[in-house]
């Protein structure tokens, strides 16, 4: 008999006695590896670079030692050349070749430190909470010493309540 508590268990329709009951569904059930770990001293100009070539994500910033410091968006960078847009920085290079010429700044200076984070333990209940609490499309999941060790997005969690049968 499969264990009730397994994510990983056939799926069931919503109100199915199979269906993994939501509550103890966590964080490390749904949650993706981080691709994009930025170091902070990283220049804008390779920030750009990585936002244009690889693909349009948040980049994570981490010390030497993998701990999580906070999370250039492209909107970081989209304000940090037009304040005017109203987002989070407020920090402003005069244009975009300036950033490109790799005279302007850097990684932690556009970074948002207040990007939310849980641990792999965290009901997805409360990472769902969270994150429409405070309008943000991902959470960083980091370990007890702060390590990022993970992204969930909401995309994410969407796909996997619809696998379970919630959805």
């Amino acid at each position: 008999m499969p264990d009730e508590t397994d994510p990983q268990r056939s799926h069931g329709k919503k109100g199915d006695p199979a269906v993994t009951p939501i509550d103890v569904i966590v964080v490390r059930d749904i949650m993706s590896d981080i691709t994009d770990r930025i170091p902070p001293q990283m220049p804008i100009n390779r920030i750009l670079h990585e936002f244009s070539t690889l693909k349009c994500a948040d980049l994570v910033v981490v010390d030497e030692d993998g701990k999580f410091l906070g999370v250039v968006s492209p909107f970081d960078l989209v304000n940090h050349v037009n304040p005017s847009m109203g987002v989070r920085s407020g920090k402003k290079a005069p244009c975009i070749e300036c950033m490109m010429r790799g005279d302007a700044l850097v990684a932690e200076d556009l970074m948002s430190r207040s990007h939310m984070t849980v641990t792999d333990e965290t009901p997805v209940v409360e990472a769902l909470r969270l994150l429409e609490r405070y309008r943000q499309p991902d959470l960083v999941v980091i370990d007890e010493e702060g390590i990022a060790i993970g992204m969930l997005g909401i995309c994410s969690i969407i796909s996997h309540l619809r696998l379970v049968g919630h959805l």
